[in-house]
């Protein structure tokens, strides 16, 4: 199945979220880099909008996104090769997150897997988990294109993720008995 399937598949159906458990933890990074891209594209479109037109509400995202290259404004024939380096670590940020937090929800699943009595290794979890930051991701980052910002967005993700993941996990197998 395509990156872009797998996509809009685990935007809705925790049981395709489920059946992506027996993919190769390549596809598994492979996917949470394309998230990773998707969470940086207000970032990355502030910077092209900075570069080009300097219009301030563009200067004012850029120094919200990256506060460094506030430090370096004044260096014009520097400002590209600054901006470039910051967005590739800020990608590296991002990236480093998501699979942090895959990893945190891939332990938050196996309390889950206990307690709905479902049968699931550790491994299974964190490629289910990987998936569940789908939707949240999706709302978080459209938020953010659309200049709505909140309060609880952070408990809103997490709270999304672990219903998400949730809702998958009911479609794994029980325990025999």
């Amino acid at each position: 199945m395509s990156l872009f399937k797998q996509f809009s598949k685990s935007l809705y159906s925790p049981k395709h979220i489920a059946a992506f458990r027996f993919q190769s933890i390549g596809k598994i990074i492979a996917y949470l880099f394309f998230l990773a891209v998707l969470m940086g594209i207000p970032a990355f479109w502030a910077a092209a909008v900075y570069l080009t037109g300097e219009t301030s509400s563009a200067a004012e995202a850029m120094k919200e996104s990256l506060p460094f290259l506030t430090a370096v404004q004044n260096q014009e024939e520097n400002k590209g090769i600054f901006l470039a380096a910051g967005l590739f670590f800020y990608y590296v940020l991002l990236s480093f997150t998501l699979f942090l937090k895959a990893t945190v929800f891939a332990g938050i699943g196996v309390l889950f897997v206990s307690l709905l009595k479902k049968r699931g290794e550790y491994r299974h979890l964190f490629r289910m988990a990987a998936y569940s930051l789908t939707l949240p991701l999706l709302i978080t980052t459209a938020a953010e294109l659309g200049g709505l910002t909140y309060s609880f967005d952070y408990l809103l993700d997490w709270l999304l993720t672990a219903i998400m993941l949730l809702f998958s996990i009911r479609f794994l197998p029980g325990i025999p008995r």
